[in-house]
């Protein structure tokens, strides 16, 4: 038996996950080298295949099923209370609204925490979405508790619901960091801050202040290597900052701060050859110039001219990161930012180990 590279996808079929195989391309080049002799390679790639013919065929159908079964039910869930609390909001009373709405929290709370280890990526995702949908409702609850059990005010009780949610986010994001429970506490955390700010102070536009300082802050703790995934953890914190600069419009502050962030975003894209970031950046730019132009140059022939240089620009800024960014994938992985990543980190051998695990 040769190795060919060729062979691959019939030496190596798609399989459930467990320790990678060695590819024939890599066998190929070792016994070119004189790493390992012919024999050896030829040895290796038949117990390879042994072993693969010897593993069940993954059972996609049912988990995928399962997966949208419980979207749905997630789903129904969250209708359910919204339709309980609308139509009989003034019968139920103050106690049965809490049970209704606790019940769907924790409803989603527990089947995102049932989800066996052993459904693999449908599984994570999963319960990604129940925890996110857990979290939303947990965030109802402390609103309904604060605001009609305890006779909170409108401030008070957006605050207590607000950090309950920012409480319950951070720590499912600490059990299972997904990119999805990663959004979820990043959002209530500033809506937290925007609550406080709101309480103390009756300027519209300093909430945006603080929710801007909460996005520039995860920026740069992703910059320092303190939020992981890094990149996920920049494009954030960046989406973040441009969103509560933009809350500080219409005033000329608000603008200018809106600028000044989108600019030095792309610059920072520019700098490390970052095209989600280009696009953030792109996106803040694209809001604030038409506000920026009507509002500081009107109806003149600057306003056109500013909008076509700066369009300009992030148009050269794009071709030059898509033609100097230098970032090889190595054979058989996913590029960063993959579109399962978001819901469902990549998997260790040691949760490979624990598959089996409930």
């Amino acid at each position: 038996m040769s190795v060919n590279p060729r062979d691959h996808d019939r030496v190596f079929p798609v399989r459930h996950p467990g320790p990678d195989p060695v590819p024939a391309a890599r066998l190929a080049e070792w016994a070119a080298a004189g790493i390992i002799t012919r024999d050896q390679a030829d040895l290796i790639a038949a117990h390879e295949l042994a072993q693969a013919e010897r593993r069940p065929a993954p059972r996609g159908g049912p988990s995928l099923l399962a997966e949208a079964l419980g979207y749905v039910g997630g789903v129904v869930i969250l209708v359910a209370a919204v339709l309980l609390a609308t139509e009989f909001w003034e019968q139920l009373g103050t106690g049965g609204r809490l049970v209704v709405v606790g019940a769907a929290a924790g409803t989603m709370l527990v089947a995102g925490v049932a989800v066996p280890r052993r459904a693999g990526e449908q599984g994570r995702r999963l319960r990604a979405v129940l925890w996110a949908g857990a979290t939303v409702a947990f965030a109802g609850f402390a609103a309904l508790l604060a605001s009609d059990a305890l006779g909170m005010s409108g401030d008070d009780a957006t605050l207590t619901a607000a950090a309950a949610a920012a409480a319950v986010a951070s720590t499912l994001w600490w059990l299972r960091p997904t990119g999805l429970q990663h959004l979820v506490a990043l959002l209530a955390l500033a809506a937290t801050v925007a609550a406080t700010v709101a309480k103390v102070t009756d300027a519209d536009y300093l909430p945006g202040v603080g929710v801007w300082t909460v996005g520039l802050a995860w920026f740069l703790l992703a910059r320092a290597g303190l939020l992981r995934p890094r990149e996920l953890a920049l494009v954030l914190g960046s989406a973040l900052a441009v969103f509560g600069a933009l809350m500080t419009l219409p005033t000329d502050g608000g603008i200018a701060l809106t600028l000044v962030t989108a600019v030095a975003i792309v610059a920072a894209a520019v700098w490390t050859t970052d095209l989600p970031l280009l696009g953030v950046g792109a996106v803040g730019l694209l809001i604030a110039l038409p506000n920026a132009v009507q509002t500081w140059f009107g109806a003149t022939f600057a306003a056109p001219v500013a909008l076509l240089g700066a369009g300009l620009v992030l148009v050269v800024a794009a071709l030059w990161i898509a033609r100097r960014r230098q970032r090889p994938e190595r054979a058989g992985e996913p590029p960063v930012g993959a579109p399962g990543d978001f819901l469902a980190p990549k998997v260790t051998a040691t949760e490979h180990a624990k598959g089996d695990e409930p």
